[in-house]
């Protein structure tokens, strides 16, 4: 085995990773990782794993700017608000979520002991201009809501541009 097999974007069909053009620099290029690291452990049958592409274990995240906040909303099924914690500092937030599970059945003559274990991590880059004090997070029906408000300068440092026909 070389070197280069174990690079992902060398010698397949994938060609070498795009630049965008405008795109925030770093986050271009964490993207560029995810995607290197994503590609890597692909071509292993990970039984820890199940198999599962790794980037799959992190919960899936939506970020909206509702114009005076900043929500980040993140599905954790079958974990509850004391599985989760979430951080944030330096711009960046974190969410971890936690579950153990473990059964025992002991019924005619058989016993039965199942035990599961699972982590989850999400990492989001914060825009600047937000008031971290302000942070807020609900749980409900497997959905993580976090609220981060906007500061002053930040709500009035958007311009609204009016779209006209051409």
């Amino acid at each position: 085995m070389k070197i280069s097999d174990l690079i992902p974007w060398v010698g397949t069909k994938y060609g070498t990773p795009a630049r965008r053009s405008g795109a925030d620099p770093l986050r271009a290029l964490q993207a560029d990782i995810d995607h290197a690291f994503g590609d890597f452990w692909r071509r292993f049958d990970l039984p820890m794993l199940g198999g599962a592409d790794p980037r799959q274990l992190a919960p899936r995240v939506d970020v909206r700017d509702t114009g005076k906040a900043v929500e980040v909303i993140a599905e954790l099924p079958g974990m509850s608000e004391a599985d989760v914690e979430v951080a944030v500092a330096d711009g960046v937030l974190t969410i971890r979520g936690e579950k153990k599970a473990e059964r025992d059945t002991e019924k005619k003559g058989y016993v039965v002991r199942e035990r599961s274990y699972g982590t989850t991590e999400r990492v989001v880059l914060l825009p600047e201009g937000l008031d971290l004090d302000s942070a807020k997070a609900t749980f409900k029906n497997g959905v993580l809501t976090v609220t981060i408000a906007k500061t002053a300068a930040a709500q009035a440092a958007v311009k609204h541009i009016s779209v006209q026909a051409a």
